[in-house]
């Protein structure tokens, strides 16, 4: 049997918990991205610890933050409590433009 060199081997024996399926599948959907290991970590983390940038309140509780990949150079937008990841939001003119806006005034 050959090795796939594809495959990272950290995620041998790793699951994702059946509450982040939801954030998974829509992040291959809407960006055609799978996370490798830590990078959800790295989601989470951002998010928790106001390194995602907040572009739009959605609720009282609920916000869309985009935030980078680092490995992909990319970023996605993410509907989130500011501490739990909820779902990969889909990418939209209007939130692009709305993050670049808050780019020039946070300057």
């Amino acid at each position: 049997m050959s090795k796939n060199p594809y495959f990272n081997p950290r995620w041998n024996g790793a699951s994702i918990p059946q509450k982040h399926w939801h954030f998974h599948r829509q992040l291959l959907v809407r960006y055609g991205i799978v996370l490798q290991p830590g990078e959800f970590s790295d989601i989470v983390h951002d998010l928790r610890h106001g390194y995602a940038k907040l572009i739009e309140r959605r609720s009282a509780k609920l916000a869309i933050y985009s935030v980078r990949i680092s490995r992909l150079n990319e970023r996605i937008y993410v509907l989130s409590d500011g501490k739990n990841v909820i779902s990969a939001w889909p990418p939209e003119k209007r939130l692009n433009e709305l993050r670049r806006r808050l780019r020039y005034v946070q300057r």
